[in-house]
């Protein structure tokens, strides 16, 4: 049998640059994707960016739609909310043409009770997007339970033409069929080790493989997507209610003020690092309280929990790093901002026309819910893991501007590129405890924006 199938995987708890890596596939014009499946439901968007600089987020439709040629699948492990997906099809409909999308007759719709059972069931964390919901009454063979018909070229398929169009393509020496990932393997169901702070299946390229109806045999490989600091979502609804949404094993939790400071110093987030350049201005409590009544409400729950009125009344009682990000907030949405609170060293790209210095932010907000994600240091237990479960030939490290900000929007080949001492021994590091290579560098969004170690990030065919 002819291996061509890739598997596009995320190795940490989601939100680590998938449709990236798939984009840089699919447009790769020296790799032949024949066919595209996914088993993606609508509680996660995947964000592909253009070389132009537009945004694309997709939620149920292949990303590897941005590329004419390659035929696309939505396979029965996805369930699909048809106003969400009517919406999302409007978007992609310039880059579909007159292809079809063909569904799989398996696939289940969402609909609000879905959505409202998950709200007054899941107190563990929850996009509450009814896809658990929908899962649980398709293994319980709810006859209430409806299933996807067609809209417009997204077609119905049955389960007898899915096998014949999906094996067509296993069976051509000349193409290759990628198989899109959702959410992430620290999102697991049962081998995250994070339950029940975890989504409703299982996250895997045995999965994936399973709910496309591939034979194992078919498997080229898998590239495993992964970021220096693993996120999960907000601990507060877009409601304001306060929901625990896990831990990342060992890695401390972190703050965006931690990894904006170190990725322009070239230093590593460690708890109590930004204290050594507090200012006076820390001791002005008015200057504190005039942070605090400014920050959104729902961002000082996130930060301080149930006690965030406590802390308007007790100005004195906050931390550095938490006033740290107090200031960060307050100016949310910009791409850099001047701090009172931080004296850093000197860093001459930083400073702008007024010799002042700015702070880029890197902090992140979820692409359905738009809350702000919480970031950690990485587990490296938790990364080996998911390396002997899915044994991947290559890893690709999204989201190294976090590690150092020089290389932001850098594209280049691996050899041409100059890298302090503590990104060789982060390397090297990463490298010895997986027992996987390093094959690409994700330096930005936007498609291609990567050091690369090889050419293509494909193996040869395996006949």
């Amino acid at each position: 049998m002819i291996r061509n199938v890739i598997s596009v995987l995320d190795g940490a708890a989601g939100s680590c640059g998938k449709a990236k890596v798939v984009g840089e596939l699919a447009t790769d014009s020296t790799i032949n994707v024949g066919a595209a499946i996914t088993n993606c439901m609508p509680n996660a968007g995947h964000t592909f960016v253009d070389s132009k600089g537009k945004s694309l987020v997709f939620r149920n439709i292949p990303v590897s739609i941005v590329n004419p040629n390659t035929e696309l699948f939505i396979g029965p492990g996805s369930a699909i909310d048809m106003e969400v997906f009517k919406r999302e099809y409007e978007m992609a409909k310039p880059y579909l043409g007159d292809r079809k999308i063909y569904v799989h007759e398996m696939v289940p719709l969402i609909c609000e009770r879905h959505k409202e059972f998950e709200r007054a069931h899941i107190k563990s964390g929850s996009t509450f997007k009814g896809c658990g919901a929908v899962s649980k009454e398709k293994l319980m063979r709810d006859p209430n339970l409806e299933f996807f018909k067609t809209y417009k070229n997204a077609v119905r398929c049955s389960n007898d033409e899915w096998l014949t169009r999906v094996h067509s393509h296993l069976d051509n020496i000349q193409e290759f069929v990628v198989l899109e990932g959702a959410q992430g393997c620290d999102l697991s169901l049962n081998f995250s080790g994070n339950y029940p702070y975890v989504t409703s299946r299982n996250v895997s390229t045995t999965q994936l493989l399973s709910d496309s109806g591939l034979p194992a045999e078919s498997l080229l490989g898998t590239i495993m997507v992964m970021r220096p600091f693993p996120i999960r979502i907000s601990n507060v609804t877009k409601s304001g209610e306060l929901i625990y949404t896990g831990a990342y094993g060992r890695g401390d939790e972190l703050n965006w003020s931690q990894i904006n400071v170190s990725s322009i110093l070239g230093t590593y987030p460690i708890k109590g690092d930004l204290e050594m350049y507090a200012t006076d201005a820390f001791q002005n409590k008015d200057y504190i309280f005039e942070l605090l009544v400014s920050v959104d409400e729902v961002y000082l729950k996130q930060l301080f929990g149930s006690k965030a009125t406590y802390y308007i009344d007790h100005p004195e009682k906050v931390s550095f790093e938490k006033a740290c990000e107090l200031e960060r907030l307050v100016y949310k949405g910009e791409k850099t901002y001047q701090s009172l609170l931080l004296d850093l060293p000197p860093i001459e790209r930083f400073y702008e026309d007024k010799g002042e210095q700015y702070i880029p932010d890197l902090s992140e907000q979820t692409t359905v819910t738009k809350m702000e994600r919480r970031v950690f240091d990485l587990d490296i237990s938790k990364l080996k893991n998911n390396c002997r479960i899915n044994h991947p030939y290559g890893l690709y490290l999204n989201f190294f501007q976090h590690l150092d900000y020089d290389f932001y929007h850098y594209k280049g080949m691996i050899d041409e590129v100059y890298f302090n001492k503590y990104i060789r021994e982060y390397l090297r590091w990463l490298e010895s405890e997986t027992g996987c290579e390093i094959i690409s560098l994700g330096t930005g969004a936007i498609n291609e924006e990567r050091i690369s170690k090889k050419k293509s990030l494909v193996r040869d065919l395996v006949a």
